[in-house]
């Protein structure tokens, strides 16, 4: 079964509420009327019974007196039962019916009905029974009385058919309203599905779009609510995704690009060895080069494992606890027969006492020795660096200074970037594969450390300042 859209689900939802909520009220409502119309006619039948009594006070009057004749006195009382659509009885005071406007024969005595018996103590009172068929008549008597004195008694009575009659009308006036207001409201409903199934429409197809490749899809953010929100989120979304796959596209052809060249001196050394042509110094030299180029692709591949596993979270942080006098002390040791071979001045700076950082070793190995590989790399001969430690709120900041050949200000906001070289010119003399910068501030931010690097300028050296969290 194919499952409901969401603007159906939600027109539906809504609509239901409404009916229901309309209904319960409607419910709720219409038993208030039907009492209140009831009520309502019951005192009409007490008002109707006082004005009946007093339209026939004169003519009953009249009747005693013997100036009027029963016929007249029988037609005057037809005349007001057909106005008022009543039944009219005349009752004397000892409670016998001599008249009614039904042409009905007296019956019983009607002296203990409360209506009557209400009217002989001079008041007006409605009672409801029922007739020999079941069906309920309300009953309402008012007194005829003559310089005080009650001499007659007018009863007046109709079935409560009449009013459910009033109740049913009212009852059909609040459904018109409900079935109206209903209406309205699912109107309303449908529009306002409408205005959030549209955004979320053109964000399905957005979205579809991207799947396929359209990465320049974006939506119109003109809604300050969470529509307006959503719309953002999925511009920024789609930018930050472009932008990725760019920098993917990039990553890869540079990768290409520095895999291709040891492979392609890899490949035309070992066809010289093949041919047997060479020298025995040559093939000598020839194998030395290929052993570098080796360890050189190697090490690119080491390095993008590392950046895949780091941004892939699969590099979780180390718990060891680690001394950076001693991390110091033993990079600085492993790379002093490269400084003295070039005459390079290798200096660490650092108090005797200072706090533990809390990390992966081989990750602050990572870290510290690219960044003295990288000063030895730009530092000439007979130069000299400089390794500073000190802690400072709560931080440890470790600062690597060369007096090498610097970096350009131009050059200064790319050297995070990966396969990135400041030094263009001179990019086969100096080993490197441009990754190690990269690498570096990826470990550091693991940690919620931080790395900067500054240079005066060309042939004004470098500083690099990494501020890594105590403890």
């Amino acid at each position: 079964m194919k499952a409901w859209k969401l603007r159906t689900r939600f027109v539906v939802t809504f609509a239901g509420l409404i009916v229901l909520g309309f209904a319960g009220l409607a419910l709720i409502a219409g038993q208030q009327i039907s009492q209140g119309a009831t009520e309502d006619f019951e005192r009409s039948m007490e008002q109707q019974a006082s004005l009946v009594a007093r339209g026939l006070r004169e003519d009953l009057e009249n009747f005693s007196e013997g100036e009027m004749s029963q016929s007249a006195l029988e037609n005057t009382v037809a005349d007001f039962a057909g106005r008022t659509n009543t039944r009219i009885t005349l009752i004397d005071t000892t409670g016998r019916a001599w008249l009614d406007s039904s042409g009905a024969p007296p019956g019983e005595n009607q002296r203990d009905y409360p209506e009557v018996a209400a009217a002989l103590e001079n008041r007006i009172v409605y009672d409801a029974r029922s007739d020999d068929a079941g069906n309920t008549i309300v009953y309402a008597a008012a007194p005829v009385a003559e310089d005080g004195q009650i001499f007659s008694i007018v009863q007046i009575s109709t079935p409560l058919t009449h009013a459910r009659g009033v109740v049913l009308e009212r009852w059909l006036t609040l459904a018109g309203g409900v079935v109206l207001l209903t209406a309205v409201a699912i109107i309303a409903a449908l529009w306002l599905s409408a205005s959030l199934a549209r955004p979320l429409s053109q964000l399905r197809t957005s979205a579809n779009q991207m799947a396929a490749g359209n990465l320049e899809q974006r939506l119109p953010e003109d809604r300050q609510d969470e529509i307006g929100e959503l719309a953002a989120a999925f511009n920024h979304m789609a930018e930050q995704v472009e932008a990725m796959l760019v920098e993917q596209r990039a990553f890869a052809s540079n990768a290409a690009h520095e895999l291709r060249t040891p492979l392609t001196a890899i490949r035309l050394r070992s066809e010289a060895l093949r041919e047997g042509a060479l020298d025995e110094a040559t093939e000598q030299q020839y194998i030395a080069e290929i052993d570098e180029e080796a360890a050189r692709m190697g090490d690119l591949v080491q390095d993008l494992i590392m950046l895949s596993r780091l941004e892939g979270g699969r590099a979780g942080r180390g718990q060891e606890q680690i001394s950076p006098l001693q991390l110091a002390h033993s990079l600085m040791r492993e790379f002093q027969p490269q400084a003295a071979a070039r005459r390079i001045t290798l200096t660490l700076d650092a108090p005797e006492e200072l706090p533990v950082q809390t990390a992966s070793l081989s990750h602050m190995r990572i870290v510290f020795r690219n960044l003295l590989s990288n000063a030895l790399k730009y530092t000439p001969d007979g130069g000299q660096i400089t390794w500073e430690i000190r802690a400072e709120d709560g931080l440890i900041r470790h600062t690597i200074t060369d007096t090498g050949q610097g970096i350009a200000p131009e050059d200064l906001p790319h050297v995070f970037e990966r396969f990135y070289r400041a030094d263009k010119a001179r990019t086969r003399q100096i080993d490197g594969v441009g990754l190690g910068l990269s690498l570096v501030q990826t470990v550091a931010a693991l940690y919620d450390g931080r790395i900067a690097i500054s240079s005066p300028g060309l042939g004004q050296g470098a500083k690099v300042e990494v501020w890594w969290p105590v403890g």
